[in-house]
């Protein structure tokens, strides 16, 4: 492979002078010659936007950086419309950036001063951010041990690309950054992100599909994440909100988040599908990062420690928000203020959810009161209610299967029972073992729930009720081989004993 070193082509790396024609003038030398490595040597080098061209690796050596420009002309590049990230390509193929090397977004000099009080969403101080990595229609795409430092925006934002590697990068995102993505897939297919470490003040990964990818390249399909760490004031994994095409086939495996808003979060707003995902082995770490006593002109981010979250209702003023069906969640360890959170709408009812070994406790480590929920966007946005520790509603064909649910002093408040659910056709409960967050409260209350499977389940010491029920039929429960004996009541339906509904081999209370 043929090296073109920037400095040949008069890059001067010393970190005043301007020296994206340098650089550009070494990739497009590289590309006309049929391709080979541009080198990036050490030093510190003044860019605007650079345009990756077909057969091209850029190659940063370990103390090589390239710093965005702070001036919005450099980001115009003639042929290409509109403004571009600081690393871009348009329909190039085989094309990677790889080495120890850094691209510097100087994000935290497009916003407000980081005083380090508060945790709200700092200000920008202009319209203008660029994108720090922005690739479209792209194939064979590989990012490789790269470190991307605060980006001030969106960071590696691919569109439309196909079989894309990304591995072991390190993105040090701003973590109060506004918009400050880490990675964005959109309409993207076959891609697989690896042993990377990700901190980023918006969502850390986020599957997507925009007006203008959905537009031109269809769904987001065939997506892979594995044994990444990562750190968000929004959240670690999200699929969604954009969703104008269908996004499915997803696997998300052995990854560790912690110091997060929320953990990982399905969300479907403009009428495509969401289908087909498995999240597994994962740690999640949760907390609320806003308090909803502080003044309105305060941003604040949206979530409110939820270790999982699903939502399917409309945006303000938007249509149909679509569907969501087969998400599961297994061998999952998390910590959280909020609950785990499972909601669709009576018009899109959410559909084939499974959770399975879940050790969820509850944890309440901000000091800030809770006691809400958020759905933005969404008409209602944010709203009071009391937090159980897995709420779910509006859904069909539910399960939840070797589910623990601890309770961690001091306890808050507004926290409830272990389970809430309303609206749900085909509940089933294995293995369950839990209680309310308080003594005399019932581990699970129900309402208007229909199809209900309770099978070696455990109720935890000082429960009321292990089963309290609303508006249900005594013959759609089906209970067998549980232990109720430390509750006072096993099963009631408006605080009366329920009777009449099929059981075998429980131990009741005396």
């Amino acid at each position: 492979m043929y090296t073109y070193n920037i400095k040949d082509y008069g890059a001067a790396g010393d970190g005043v002078t301007a020296d994206t024609k340098s650089i550009q003038a070494a990739i497009d030398a590289c590309t006309e010659a049929g391709g080979g490595r541009v080198l990036v040597p050490a030093g510190r080098y003044l860019s605007g936007t650079l345009m990756l061209k077909e057969n091209v690796n850029l190659h940063l050596e370990a103390e090589a950086r390239i710093v965005s420009s702070m001036e919005e002309q450099d980001f115009t590049v003639p042929g290409h419309s509109g403004s571009l990230g600081l690393i871009s390509a348009r329909h190039a193929n085989k094309i990677s950036v790889t080495g120890m090397g850094t691209i510097d977004g100087q994000g935290e000099r497009f916003v407000e001063p980081d005083t380090g009080t508060g945790d709200h969403v700092l200000v920008p101080l202009y319209d203008f951010r660029p994108k720090l990595i922005d690739l479209e229609d792209c194939a064979d795409v590989v990012f490789r041990d790269a470190t991307l430092y605060h980006a001030s925006s969106w960071c590696l934002h691919m569109t439309g690309c196909r079989r894309v590697n990304v591995q072991g990068i390190r993105i040090l995102g701003q973590l109060r950054g506004p918009n400050n993505d880490g990675i964005d897939p959109d309409s993207c297919r076959d891609v697989h992100i690896s042993d990377c470490h990700i901190e980023a003040g918006d969502d850390c990964i986020v599957l997507k599909t925009t007006e203008h990818g959905a537009a031109n390249y269809g769904p987001c399909e065939n997506i892979t994440v594995t044994n990444c760490t990562m750190i968000s004031r929004s959240c670690a994994v999200k699929i969604g909100t954009e969703t104008h095409a269908d996004i499915r086939n997803v696997v998300v495996h052995n990854c560790l988040i912690r110091y997060s808003n929320r953990g990982l979060g399905v969300w479907v707003r403009d009428g495509a599908t969401i289908e087909n995902m498995l999240f597994s082995n994962i740690i999640i770490e949760t907390r609320l990062f806003s308090d909803e006593r502080e003044p309105t002109r305060k941003r604040k981010w949206w979530g409110k420690g939820e270790p999982i979250f699903i939502t399917a209702e409309r945006r303000r003023g938007g249509g149909f928000p679509g569907n969501i069906r087969n998400i599961r969640f297994q061998h999952i360890m998390a910590t959280g203020e909020n609950a785990v959170y499972l909601e669709g709408s009576e018009e899109s009812v959410i559909e084939g959810i499974t959770i399975s070994d879940l050790q969820l406790d509850m944890k309440w480590t901000s000091g800030y009161p809770g006691g809400v929920f958020d759905t933005n966007p969404s008409e209602r946005g944010v709203f009071k209610h009391r937090t159980p520790a897995v709420f779910c509603r509006h859904a069909k064909d539910v399960s939840l299967h070797e589910v623990k649910i601890g309770w961690q002093e001091p306890m808050n408040n507004n926290w409830a029972e272990a389970v809430y659910g309303e609206y749900i056709e085909g509940l089933s409960l294995k293995g369950f073992r839990g209680g309310p967050a308080a003594a005399g409260g019932s581990a699970i209350r129900l309402k208007d729930v229909g199809g209900i499977s309770v099978e070696g389940c455990k109720a935890a010491a000082g429960t009321e009720a292990f089963l309290d029920l609303e508006n249900v039929e005594a013959g759609s429960l089906f209970a067998v081989g549980n232990d109720f004996s430390r509750t006072r009541q096993s099963v009631v339906m408006d605080g009366q004993p329920m009777t009449g509904y099929f059981q075998a081999a429980n131990r009741h209370p005396e």
